[in-house]
């Protein structure tokens, strides 16, 4: 086993969307073929920390290794969360969000969420949702989210170029008053 003991960087973005690419060598230093800022070189880390994912490059090329996200829903938007979904990950063009874990926490306020409880991870144009959980809870918890099984063949489910959006089922919740806020663990699989 070959072992390669020297420096490697740890390179960063604050540009939304903004994906490693390979190296047109293995010498950056070497006028040409030119390296971006964005080439990184097998076992280099790339941070992008305006979507708080990592990435790496191996032998295959360049792969996600994780991301999160978090987003905090007001209960005027739960209210409305069938009719208007709301993206937690942006699409990231070449690559399929794949969601590994989620939670969703519910602040409690004084009124359960009833009707259309079945809050949704789902891919925006997919007919099936990764992940969910339902958020009729009457006293402030958080839930895990169940990964969903396709269950048609003709089921879509990860969908290369989409957003990931928080949805609810069927119709709006009625009644409820508590903030929400979902947490998710995903990687980036190319599309």
């Amino acid at each position: 086993m070959a072992t390669q003991d020297s420096r490697i960087k740890i390179k960063r973005s604050t540009v939304s969307g903004t994906v490693p690419t390979v190296a047109p060598s293995d010498d950056h230093t070497q006028p040409s073929p030119a390296w971006t800022a964005t080439d990184i070189y097998k076992g280099e880390l790339f941070i992008n920390q305006a979507d708080n994912v990592v990435w790496s490059r191996g032998d295959g090329g360049v792969f996600c290794i994780g991301g999160t996200a978090e987003l905090t829903i007001a209960s005027a938007d739960v209210l409305t969360l069938n009719s208007t979904p709301l993206t937690i990950v942006p699409a990231v063009s070449g690559y399929a969000i794949e969601v590994i874990s989620a939670s969703v926490k519910v602040d409690f306020n004084s009124a359960a969420y009833a009707t259309n409880v079945d809050l949704l991870l789902i891919s925006s144009s997919a007919n099936i949702e990764q992940a969910k959980a339902r958020i009729h809870a009457s006293v402030a918890s958080t839930i895990l989210l169940q990964k969903a099984t396709p269950a048609l063949a003709t089921s879509t489910q990860i969908i290369g170029n989409d957003d990931l959006v928080v949805k609810v089922d069927s119709g709006n919740p009625t009644a409820g008053d508590s903030d929400i806020t979902v947490y998710v663990n995903y990687r980036l699989i190319p599309a």
